[in-house]
């Protein structure tokens, strides 16, 4: 099992080289094939309510920005080639970002992205929001630290586990990466008094080994901090280079209300993170 076809978002940003970088180590260890899409957005068209018409230059410069933009993309992803030698299909759209890669992303196998940025009211978003991709997208998202630098992803593997539908989607979208991993941990914080006393994780741990998946399971008692701390506190301490979780959320008023740990992790992940809904 492997996965065969990789989606990167491609844009100038600061986290971009690091996303493209953890990118092609996936592609070049599943050998699978890497699609940088960049999505132009429209130009925006002020509504003219003193009827005096819109700028043909606010268009014209607009239209000039989105393509200076795009270039700069381009050149970002030929420089990640060149460091890596590795092809990268480009791909650009013209569209909503999250909507583009969303689109896109049902013909991949996984999506890469970097970690979301923390935004005010005020601020327009400039790039993809993970969190509404891993809700929306049904694939699973690796989430890239925006200034990562690792030299392999998947080695040392935790595994957030807690049984749900959406960590058991993320565990089953993993497998490619947990089958190649040398040592797999299977982290249950907090267990409920009211599960099976075998069950904080080793029902996992049989069914990965039958998939040939070296695994370690590790039952957390964590009552003063959250789960998100934890999780954290446990990726440093056995130097996990990949966390493996279910995102946990739902639509508020049209926002995205996530869970403690799938927030922490969104925002301030210290290793990739493959997220699944």
């Amino acid at each position: 099992m492997a996965y065969k076809d990789i989606l990167v978002y491609a844009d100038a940003a600061p986290a971009a080289a690091a996303r493209l970088d953890a990118a092609v180590l996936l592609a070049k260890a599943q050998d699978a094939h890497l699609v940088a899409l960049h999505v132009g957005i429209p130009p925006f068209i002020p509504v003219d309510l003193l009827g005096t018409g819109v700028s043909v230059d606010l268009i014209e410069w607009q239209m000039q920005q989105r393509q200076a933009q795009a270039d700069a993309a381009r050149n970002v992803v030929l420089a990640a080639e060149q460091r890596h030698g590795l092809s990268i299909e480009w791909r650009k759209l013209d569209g909503v970002i999250d909507d583009a890669l969303v689109d896109q992303s049902r013909y991949a196998d996984l999506i890469v992205l970097s970690q979301d940025t923390p935004l005010t009211d005020l601020d327009a978003p400039a790039g993809p929001a993970a969190g509404s991709i891993v809700m929306a997208a049904g694939r699973p998202v690796l989430i890239v630290p925006k200034d990562y630098k690792g030299a392999a992803i998947g080695r040392h593997v935790l595994v957030a586990w807690k049984p749900s539908a959406e960590a058991t989607r993320a565990v089953h979208d993993a497998l490619p990466l947990l089958q190649r991993a040398k040592a797999v941990t299977v982290m249950r914080a907090n267990p409920d008094p009211e599960e099976p006393a075998h069950n904080p994780g080793f029902d996992l741990a049989t069914h990965l080994a039958r998939h040939g998946v070296k695994v370690t399971v590790m039952p957390v008692l964590t009552p003063d901090i959250s789960a998100g701390a934890a999780i954290l506190d446990q990726a440093r301490a056995m130097q996990a280079d990949l966390i493996v979780m279910g995102a946990y959320g739902h639509s508020r008023l049209r926002e995205l209300v996530f869970g403690g740990a799938t927030h922490s992790l969104l925002q301030a992940p210290p290793v990739p993170v493959l997220m699944s809904r």
